[in-house]
């Protein structure tokens, strides 16, 4: 059977970590405000999601995904990917498109 979706409270939760987690790992350390200019959103915004209280749209997700490079689906795992630090830059996923997959 499919699972079913995950609850959203539990989405902002798991994105709320994940994204701390992210930015103050990385190097240079990233602080909201400098994590919100690159985003082009409000530090507000950065720290909302931080708390769980909202969920950022569409397209700061997919910057925000491109900015530590992971997949947008990977941002809101229990637990992040092992190849998440990419010192800074924004590396192209090297995995293939699924229908080339082998």
């Amino acid at each position: 059977t499919p699972m079913a979706p995950i609850k959203e409270s539990q989405l902002k939760q798991n994105l709320a970590r994940n994204l701390r987690y992210l930015r103050e790992g990385r190097k240079p350390y990233l602080s909201q405000q400098m994590l919100a200019k690159k985003l082009e959103v409000t530090q507000k915004s950065i720290s909302r999601y931080e708390n769980g209280i909202s969920l950022p749209p569409a397209h700061v997700l997919v910057a925000m995904a491109d900015l530590f490079g992971l997949t947008t689906d990977a941002l809101f795992m229990e637990e992040l990917p092992n190849n998440n630090q990419k010192e800074g830059n924004s590396a192209k996923r090297n995995s293939k498109p699924a229908e080339y997959a082998d």
